[in-house]
């Protein structure tokens, strides 16, 4: 390597390194950035929708309890407790069906007037008289043959001695359509699944006619090794951005959506950055080569001159002179030297 190459390269180096630490550090910073606004974003969706479902459970779980402390309840009686539950399925159109069970698992009164039905059999029935608070069970509703839901809740006594069962069953239409409204960009959306990973409620607007497993969803997969948000790839290979959210009645909430418009503001900044990289590179280059042949030209003339004289051609022209820097010193310093050997030939050509 010449002085021109290593003046190039060394000025290169300078101007090269800070300038992509530099750039490196405001590319990471900026992802950074995005991924926080992307994983707030997924995480506020999901509290939105989180709530309302919440909201929507504790309204039914709440008109239960009240119900199943009226008298006509209590009574055990099923033409008290008819009129009764014919009330709930007029007053709340998501419910299709109220009804209560006897300790043995005898359905006693109905709301649809049908003739009664053995519920002994239903995990929800058994959850209540095993003594859990409350009784859920997803299930497909046979005369809709879409998912259903059912609630259930203890009919106590004032010595708190449970009498039986109240119920009731709920299509999921409402609840869907709140899981449907939610869009996240335009390819973002939300699916709810119970606690065994069957589809409640899925963002396209579609209700299953039958219980499907999410089981495999990459979202759920993932969040085995842990929460908050993940980079996942669907079954075709596509990359999601996807926030998991447990709810209070074991039922988990899945945020979506996909990772190209995501982080679509982080790609478009890091083309950015890359583009203006590029351009800087140009421009050190351009400066660096116009540098590196300033300082180098001047000293290969130099050199060049010194060889001449050296072969003895003491009339060879020194140029540069005029320069006030180190380089114009040299070139005045073998003027000199030029002028000094001149004279001193010179002397001995008389002697």
């Amino acid at each position: 390597m010449n002085i021109f190459h290593q003046i190039l390269l060394a000025t290169c180096l300078v101007a090269l390194i800070p300038i992509g630490g530099l750039w490196y550090l405001g590319v990471h910073e900026t992802q950074q950035e995005l991924t926080t606004s992307v994983s707030r974003n997924l995480s506020a969706s999901a509290d939105s929708i989180a709530g309302s479902v919440e909201q929507w459970t504790g309204m039914n779980l709440r008109m239960l309890e009240q119900n199943a402390a009226t008298p006509a309840i209590r009574s055990m009686e099923a033409r008290s407790q008819d009129p009764v539950l014919k009330t709930l399925t007029d007053t709340y159109n998501w419910v299709y069906l109220a009804f209560t069970v006897l300790p043995d698992g005898q359905n006693l009164g109905r709301s649809d007037g049908r003739e009664p039905t053995f519920y002994g059999d239903r995990v929800y029935f058994q959850q209540v008289m095993g003594g859990a608070p409350i009784g859920r069970q997803l299930v497909l509703g046979k005369s809709s043959n879409k998912p259903a839901y059912i609630l259930a809740k203890p009919i106590k006594d004032q010595a708190e001695k449970t009498l039986g069962v109240i119920a009731i069953a709920m299509t999921l239409e409402d609840l869907s359509k709140t899981i449907t409204n939610t869009r996240i960009g335009k390819t973002g959306y939300a699916i709810l699944v119970d606690e065994e990973h069957r589809l409640i409620a899925h963002g396209d607007g579609s209700i299953s006619s039958e219980l499907q497993d999410f089981s495999r969803h990459p979202a759920l997969a993932k969040r085995a090794g842990g929460d908050g948000v993940n980079r996942v790839h669907d079954e075709s290979g596509k990359e999601l951005v996807t926030y998991v959210k447990a709810l209070n009645q074991g039922w988990k909430l899945i945020v979506q959506q996909d990772a190209e418009e995501a982080y679509a503001r982080a790609e478009q900044a890091l083309r950015g950055a890359l583009a203006l990289l590029l351009v800087t590179l140009v421009v050190v280059i351009i400066v660096a080569l116009l540098l590196a042949k300033r300082l180098s030209a001047p000293i290969r003339r130099l050199t060049a001159a010194a060889d001449e004289i050296s072969r003895g051609n003491l009339e060879a022209v020194i140029g540069e002179g005029e320069r006030i820097d180190e380089i114009g010193a040299l070139s005045r310093a073998i003027e000199r030297m030029r002028v000094s050997l001149q004279m001193a030939f010179e002397r001995l050509r008389k002697r």
